[in-house]
């Protein structure tokens, strides 16, 4: 069961949208003061659609036997002012389906997000991964990723 990766064409984005949406109900449900429920299958399909080609961002999908299983989404970001950063190539989704999760699909999207990052100048990828994410925290760390900072939240009552 080989895992290819390629970049995500605009015919992919429909697959994508459906991955994007089981993600955010996935964040969505581990805290819903924290997230919130934007992500709909027709945006994200066109999102995604309109990121296919983009100059500054990578669209990757990851199959196996000529199926569609997973997918990540990074943007090159020269300068982040709000986390003093520069170079940078942002992971802002990674998904494998659960049935494929262990196939080596996740790992493969990893190293072709840090090509493609280091190809349009990143000299590091940063994410974010919910705190009670154990098992993503767990494989970003299996594949070289450490912890740098916490994201802290309160939530605030209207007056």
């Amino acid at each position: 069961m080989a895992v290819f990766v390629r970049r995500a064409t605009k015919a992919d984005a429909v697959k994508i949208a459906e991955f994007s949406v089981a993600l955010a109900d996935q964040h969505y449900g581990y805290d819903p003061i924290r997230f919130t429920r934007l992500i709909t299958k027709d945006g994200a399909e066109a999102f995604y659609g309109g990121r296919a080609d983009a100059e500054c961002a990578a669209l990757l999908v990851a199959e196996i036997d000529d199926r569609v299983i997973g997918f990540a989404y990074m943007e090159y970001e020269p300068v982040v002012y709000a986390e003093l950063a520069t170079k940078v190539g942002w992971l802002h989704d990674i998904y494998v389906e659960p049935h494929a999760q262990g196939s080596g699909a996740g790992k493969e999207l990893i190293e072709a997000v840090k090509h493609e990052a280091n190809r349009q100048g990143a000299n590091k990828v940063l994410l974010s991964v919910s705190v009670m994410n154990k098992n993503g925290q767990e494989f970003f760390e299996h594949n070289g990723f450490r912890t740098t900072m916490h994201e802290m939240m309160v939530a605030i009552e209207k007056e």
